[in-house]
């Protein structure tokens, strides 16, 4: 045996091939891990934390395919001193995640979840939950890449003005689709919504700070289906009582989400378990590119 799956869940079991396990590629499941001396190449997903060591206990890969857009949980140096070829899927359905944005802060704009939980006790009573309209109102984009302009499409249908961030301003699309690109602070202070598209970067990480918070809007829903350390979690939760509603599909360390995270203890925030990717489509999609990759790999190198 020489190609392996880990995280495999049951919904993407029946659309791969070759040996699957359930666990993560980790430095925690290594001796789990059958014939792992020979596995020349293997696909991961973002619970895997591909660390020099675990590669050091992987002495014949070749080839990591990581079932996701982002590469920062591997060691990537590490896996160019090693000529190990590193492969992930750049789009797999930008509108999947997009679709979840969309959600996320319409829930939050018209209290849906709160709401739900109140009926679900027996409390029928709308006096409570008071919404947001809205047409008419500015939503904040960061990030204009696959994802923040498949928002940015769907946004349209509300008649809402659409400001965006971006270090690299995609000017024809501003053009096509109506918006209009503003530095990051005058995004902050204007928009009534606010929505997260960029990736994880040294530059990017915790980009959403104290300074950040302190000059966003009374009462903005603030929405992160990106990274969740893209947002300081303590100045969050410092500043988190003048947003009407935050909404997380990503959060700080969530490989390790422990049931007293303090953000837990606020009833304006709603979170998802990372799931904005994961649709019925998307996951097709994934599984066609992975088994792509290994096909194309093998043919070329065996």
């Amino acid at each position: 045996m020489n190609k392996a799956h880990f995280n495999v869940d049951r919904n993407i079991k029946h659309l791969l091939s070759y040996p699957q396990y359930s666990y993560s590629l980790s430095e925690v499941n290594l001796r789990k891990i059958p014939h792992k001396k020979k596995l020349a190449i293997v696909s991961i997903k973002s619970q895997s934390t591909i660390t020099r060591n675990v590669l050091n206990n992987l002495p014949a890969l070749k080839c990591l395919i990581t079932r996701t857009v982002g590469t920062d949980h591997i060691d990537l140096i590490a896996c160019k001193e090693r000529a190990i070829l590193v492969k992930n899927i750049p789009d797999y359905g930008s509108y999947n995640i997009a679709e979840h944005a969309l959600a996320l802060l319409l829930s939050g704009a018209r209290n849906i979840v709160q709401a739900n939980h109140e009926v679900h006790d027996g409390h029928f009573d709308y006096s409570n939950f008071l919404g947001v309209l809205l047409q008419g109102k500015t939503v904040g984009v960061m990030g204009t890449g696959r994802i923040g302009l498949e928002l940015i499409k769907l946004l349209k249908a509300f008649k809402v003005e659409i400001i965006a961030y971006d270090i690299i301003q995609n000017i024809q699309a501003a053009k096509e689709f109506s918006f209009s690109y503003v530095p990051l602070n005058v995004l902050l202070k204007k928009s009534d919504f606010i929505s997260i598209h960029i990736p994880l970067l040294p530059s990017t990480h915790h980009l959403i700070g104290e300074k950040e918070m302190k000059v966003m809007k009374e009462g903005v829903v603030l929405v992160n289906t990106s990274r969740g350390e893209i947002i300081n979690t303590k100045s969050l939760i410092e500043y988190i009582k003048k947003c009407k509603a935050v909404c997380l599909d990503v959060v700080e360390e969530e490989k390790n989400f422990p049931r007293n995270n303090p953000l837990l203890a606020y009833n304006n925030v709603i979170i998802t378990p990372h799931i904005a990717f994961y649709t019925d489509d998307s996951i097709k999609t994934i599984a066609e590119k992975t088994e792509k990759y290994m096909k194309e790999f093998f043919k070329i190198n065996y």
